[in-house]
């Protein structure tokens, strides 16, 4: 980002902010009322499945009967619409030029999700007319008021833009594996987001069976309470499962192919765990998620 960045980042706040206070007045009062729950799917370093937790983490909430969008927030490798059968032309850099809207590079995923690709768009906001930036904040703004849920398929690693996606968050779910290079990067990534005083990160620990990855919880959890003073919150764990080799060959989801398989039953529980907190759950801000995209400057790790 520029070095101006926290001038540009109020200016962006400020600008999503007039343009709700133009909207008549009962459509701000059911606006405020019906901001989504926004979940991050990150990791510490690549090659664990992230996307693909992401991708059928948004079919199991859908299965409940939630409006789900799932947004390719990667800004450098971005495949959710090839990993579902897909073939997305169109991103956000389309919408940001003027030359389609955001509806218009909405993909009808399975099992009614919707599908957002192509999040690098966003990085270039702050060099961009007000005039252009403008139109697709408003219209990112409204995902906050059409659905239920946000997943957001973050990219890897701790850098920047993979952080002020996560940290902009209501929930961030850190992936892992029980490799210790993964969980290396998976404790680094928990030292970043602690700095940050997120509220609401949990661990899922992908390609393994909960018997196999109790002593790498036990070590986790004392390690986290001794080094950052904090409670590591474990969701879930995803076993290895032959139906996701499958689905990433055949460029249909797992859940559409086997929703009984052993990876896909542990999804769905993920996705009942987080749907279970529904009527009491308040999203960190009523500001819509982009307004988030930009808070104040991340900590350092």
């Amino acid at each position: 980002m520029t070095t101006n960045y926290h001038d540009q980042a109020t200016e962006l706040r400020e600008l999503i902010q007039r343009s709700q206070e133009t909207r008549p007045r009962e459509s701000n009062k059911i606006t405020r009322n019906r901001s989504a729950r926004t979940i991050a799917v990150t990791s510490g370093k690549g090659g664990v499945g992230k996307s693909v937790v992401a991708l059928n983490l948004a079919i199991a909430l859908a299965n409940q009967d939630k409006r789900v969008c799932l947004f390719d927030a990667d800004l450098g490798l971005g495949n959710l619409d090839l990993m579902c059968g897909l073939n997305g032309y169109w991103n956000l850099s389309h919408v940001l030029s003027g030359s389609r809207s955001l509806s218009e590079i909405m993909l009808d995923g399975p099992a009614g999700i919707s599908i957002l690709p192509g999040a690098s768009g966003l990085v270039e906001l702050a060099d961009t007319a007000q005039g252009d930036r403008s139109q697709l904040l408003q219209q990112l703004a409204e995902l906050d008021h059409d659905f239920d849920y946000l997943i957001l398929d973050c990219g890897t690693g701790i850098h920047h833009g993979t952080r002020q996606f996560a940290i902009s968050a209501d929930t961030v779910l850190l992936l892992s594996t029980l490799e210790t290079t993964s969980l290396a990067d998976t404790y680094a990534a928990l030292k970043i987001y602690h700095s940050s005083q997120l509220a609401d990160v949990r661990v899922v620990l992908n390609r393994c069976a909960v018997r196999d990855a109790q002593q790498v919880i036990t070590n986790l959890k004392k390690t986290s309470r001794q080094f950052l003073q904090t409670d590591v919150q474990i969701l879930g764990c995803v076993p290895n499962d032959e139906t996701i080799r499958r689905s990433i060959a055949t460029r249909k989801p797992a859940m559409m192919m086997d929703a009984q398989s052993p990876a896909c039953e542990a999804i769905s529980q993920l996705g009942r765990l987080l749907a279970a907190q529904s009527n009491t759950y308040l999203p960190a801000a009523v500001q819509p998620f982009v307004t988030r995209l930009f808070p104040k400057p991340i900590a350092a790790a």
